[in-house]
């Protein structure tokens, strides 16, 4: 049955984390975290943590990104990060850290879960609708977006 929880982060601004769950057990504490990254520090500044901390995200465990969206991501590598000075390319990604990616790989990541659903059962569509929908609002809000990981 697809879970949802939420919960308000707080730093310089505060932004709503939602935690979807399907597979995933309530104790599992490894995940992955899809954001938006903030746009609007001055030009020539090294964008801070808080910067992609800004907007809403959601956040994926387990069991769950590993079994509904680890081929949907990990297709998109490598990947340039849009950052001029940033990482340059990601061969693949990084689960232990953040992972930047442009408004075209998110786009890429919406068409690999859509597909997705073409062999998925119920609770899976439900679950890549609430994913899908999320990334498509977000790309109303940025250009540059990140997966960040804490394994």
């Amino acid at each position: 049955m697809l879970r949802f929880k939420e919960w308000t982060f707080e730093s310089n601004t505060s932004h709503k984390v939602t935690a979807i769950r399907l597979y995933s057990g309530d104790d599992e504490l490894i995940y992955i975290e899809l954001k938006p990254v903030y746009m609007n520090p001055p030009e020539n500044v090294t964008k801070s943590w808080e910067d992609w901390n800004h907007y809403d995200s959601i956040c994926i465990y387990q069991t769950d990104y590993k079994k509904l969206m680890l081929p949907s991501i990990s297709a998109l590598f490598p990947a340039a990060d849009p950052e001029p000075n940033g990482f340059g390319i990601q061969e693949e990604l990084d689960l232990t850290s953040i992972n930047f990616l442009g408004k075209e790989d998110w786009q890429k990541l919406i068409e690999n879960l859509t597909d997705c659903m073409e062999t998925a059962d119920e609770d899976e569509t439900a679950f890549y609708r609430s994913v899908i929908g999320f990334l498509k609002d977000s790309l109303a809000i940025s250009d540059w977006f990140c997966i960040e990981g804490n394994l």
